[in-house]
């Protein structure tokens, strides 16, 4: 039997329909794997959230064959610029000489999953199961089992668990993973255009800086409709709910961002929702895949926002892992060891280094203009921030070594 048939007999078993999991049902579908997705939602749910992906990242929608339907939905940038808190001058930080490509696609969180999901269900229409919680995995007599809540359980030759930062799959095969505050919690939301001031109209992506916070936005759109996205984090000795789904109330926000620029401001004010939580990190993994069950994304490397990676890690772990089942599909828990060998050491780093940016985000010195522009001009240097990116944005999760 020839490896390409080989591979089309191979049969992964996906706990989520997220980023993640369609971004990996769809690349195994291309590559001839038969796949079936388990999503405990009743339906793809529309979460109104804007992300950014990155030139990491968007090598593998184009390996997908999805450069022209990302496209569609992207709204990009002109400029990338930090912005001083309370008066809102700006800095410009596009490094556009940079040797890696520092371009950013701009998309709503929903139009993407959208567009993966087509993927999916163009190949293979029956791949996505609505509505079926999963509890955990196993391997058993050589084949891969993802649990359900009912008992019963959907088998194939591997598991792979898609399904976030409180995964049931992560925890059934590495015990529980405590989550440490972060001390910051998180504030989100999309604005109507139309109802912002003509300055929110440019096509910026900015980053506010303040002493205790700081807050992202950039322009999406939806339908033809454009929006700012935002978010923000904030500096908080209690914490909220670890969900990014859990809703806030504007008179908090407003709280949280006394003294900012009334830009800011009337971005919660205008939101047309208005979500906060807590952020919270787990210890690094030093492994992800146990017998024939790994892990993808937050599952095993959930991080702070704070460097934009969490969507890139993702589908860069999603296509490593198909070419790593593609390249030696006979022996599944040899192709697992190697995508570990292959992932976890740039997914951990990036998780240190993510969070190691909230100290730079937040500091004291930013608390007036005397002392922020001469911090800025160092933290957000051409150099610094070459430092910050190119090793993250350089990586082609299509051509790396596994």
């Amino acid at each position: 039997m020839t490896d390409s048939q080989q591979t089309k007999r191979l049969h992964v078993i996906i706990a989520g329909a997220g980023l993640g999991g369609l971004t990996l049902g769809a690349a195994l579908l291309q590559k001839g794997f038969d796949v079936d997705i388990y999503e405990q939602s009743p339906e793809l749910r529309e979460v109104g959230a804007g992300l950014w992906i990155s030139a990491n990242g968007s090598r593998v929608m184009d390996a997908l064959g999805l450069k022209d339907a990302m496209e569609a939905i992207n709204l990009p940038p002109h400029d990338r610029v930090v912005r001083f808190w309370k008066s809102g001058e700006q800095r410009s930080v596009y490094n556009r000489d940079a040797k890696a490509d520092h371009t950013l696609v701009q998309v709503l969180r929903a139009e993407l999953q959208r567009i993966l999901y087509e993927a999916v269900v163009k190949i293979k229409p029956d791949a996505v199961h609505f509505g079926v919680r999963s509890t955990g995995a196993r391997t058993v007599g050589g084949r891969a089992q993802l649990i359900f809540e009912d008992g019963s359980h959907a088998e194939g030759d591997v598991v792979v668990g898609c399904d976030g930062a409180h995964s049931r799959v992560r925890q059934s095969i590495f015990g529980p993973a405590p989550a440490r505050y972060t001390g910051a919690n998180a504030w989100r939301g999309i604005a109507p255009m139309h109802k912002l001031k003509p300055q929110h109209r440019e096509p910026l992506a900015s980053t506010w800086v303040g002493p205790t916070a700081h807050v992202t936005t950039y322009p999406v759109q939806r339908d033809g409709e454009e929006f700012v996205s935002f978010s923000a984090q904030v500096d908080s000795e209690t914490w909220q709910t670890e969900s990014w789904s859990e809703r806030g109330e504007l008179p908090d926000a407003l709280k949280d961002f006394e003294g900012w620029h009334q830009d800011i401001l009337d971005l919660f004010i205008n939101s047309e929702n208005l979500f906060r939580w807590g952020l919270f990190v787990r210890d690094p993994l030093e492994r992800w895949s146990e017998g024939r069950v790994t892990l993808v994304g937050d599952a095993c490397h959930s991080m702070t926002p704070y460097l934009g990676m969490g969507v890139n890690m993702t589908m860069e772990d999603a296509y490593v892992l198909v070419r790593c089942l593609e390249k030696t599909p006979g022996d599944v828990e040899g192709a697992l060891k190697r995508y570990d060998a292959a992932r976890i050491e740039r997914a951990n780093r990036t998780k240190a280094k993510s969070l190691e940016m909230l100290r730079i985000f937040h500091s004291s010195e930013l608390a007036n203009s005397e002392s922020a522009w001469p911090y800025i001009e160092k933290q957000w240097s051409p150099q610094a921030v070459r430092e910050r990116y190119d090793w993250l944005l350089a990586y082609d999760a299509t051509t790396v070594e596994i």
